[in-house]
């Protein structure tokens, strides 16, 4: 009986081997034929070169096309604060009013003071004419009429002294009403009615700013300046690139500007240069101080673009399948010059007339096989 059982289950696992057998051979025969296919199927898309618009943004800060800070040039305790904070003014309009009377004495003392050196400028006019007129007689000596003419010269010097001293009280007295240097809204209004003021104080009355214009200023790193200058064919050119503004919320402001200043040196802690951008400011809707983002609209000559649906990342760098003449892709790195929402801005990896792998290439690798299936639509901006 055990001779019979081992029989019959030597059979039984031998005929499991062979259907196992039979089946691999059949499913490698079906393989063969094409139904078991594994090579990846992929569409392609053919490289072309366009002109593309890339638009680079960056962070500005922006200020009046003039800032100043109002102070005083005149000590005194503030008798009349003219203006509200916050107006607008016009250049040379009455802001404060300083206490000017001890001011007003001073200009009247010089003032006599004046007078007093024109009268005896007079005097020693009239003594050197009669000296001189003795002089010719021979009732006077020359050394007389030297000593007159040197008199005479002391009393008109010391008429342009007190002339001197006459305009410097006069200006003094001006300085006691604080006046607007340039159009432009006030800032806050750091002194009231009452306090005392001082020339040379290191806080100011308050400041002015000339809105008509704004500056927006910001950094480009070394790179993509050389970029801009590659581009546009050289730095007059890169003045000319049109710029837009993103407000804090979100808008766009309604005024393009242009950039029309590059600072002559890279800041050598960041590397990076710092650029200002002027825009209009009819309805003073931009206020100094406030912040915004600016876009520049680059275009790319003949720039070659890939759409980011066929690149993969991969360690921060951005590849692409080529295809071949045998039907396999070839893995390369592309440097990127800019990008949009769907397109990349391609300087090097990939050349015009080549065709990539637009679908399934997160199953691709390098050498390896495909099927294509049919070719996309031109990469395009």
């Amino acid at each position: 009986m055990r001779k019979i059982y081992r029989t019959v289950k030597f059979l039984i696992i031998g005929g499991l081997l062979l259907g196992t057998t039979l089946l691999t051979v059949s499913c490698n025969k079906q393989a063969d034929a094409g139904g078991f296919d594994m090579t990846p199927e992929v569409k392609t898309t053919l490289i072309k070169k366009q002109d593309a618009t890339v638009v680079q943004k960056y962070t500005a800060a922006l200020e009046g096309k003039v800032n100043v800070e109002v102070r005083a040039q005149a000590a005194g305790y503030i008798e009349k604060i003219l203006v509200e904070e916050g107006s607008f003014v016009k250049k040379g309009q009455a802001l404060i009013l300083i206490d000017s009377e001890p001011y007003r004495i001073q200009l009247q003392n010089t003032e006599a003071t004046l007078k007093a050196a024109k009268a005896a400028l007079v005097t020693a006019e009239l003594e050197r004419n009669k000296v001189a007129s003795l002089l010719e007689n021979s009732f006077v000596s020359p050394i007389q009429l030297q000593s007159a003419d040197a008199a005479l010269d002391n009393a008109k010097a010391v008429v342009s002294q007190a002339q001197a001293a006459v305009n410097e009280a006069r200006l003094n007295l001006s300085y006691t009403t604080v006046k607007a240097p340039v159009d432009g809204f006030l800032g806050r209004i750091n002194k009231r009615v009452g306090n005392l003021v001082a020339a040379g104080e290191p806080l100011p009355l308050t400041t002015l700013s000339d809105i008509s214009q704004m500056y927006a200023y910001f950094s480009i790193g070394e790179a993509d300046y050389y970029d801009l200058i590659k581009e546009n064919g050289s730095a007059e050119n890169v003045l000319k690139i049109p710029v837009e503004l993103e407000l804090s919320n979100g808008d766009k402001y309604g005024q393009n500007g242009k950039v029309d200043v590059i600072n002559g040196e890279f800041d050598k802690v960041t590397n990076a240069l710092t650029v200002r951008a002027t825009f209009p400011n009819p309805d003073r809707v931009l206020r100094n101080g406030a912040t915004g983002i600016v876009y520049l609209n680059v275009v790319h000559k003949d720039a070659i673009q890939v759409p980011i649906s066929a690149t993969i990342d991969l360690q921060e760098k951005v590849f692409v399948f080529v295809l071949t003449k045998e039907n396999t892709v070839e893995q390369r790195q592309l440097k990127i010059l800019g990008r949009d929402l769907h397109t990349y801005f391609v300087e090097s990896g990939v050349e015009a007339g080549e065709v990539i792998a637009a679908t399934a290439v997160d199953k691709l690798q390098d050498g390896a096989a495909v099927k294509v299936l049919e070719q996309q639509q031109t990469a395009s901006n």
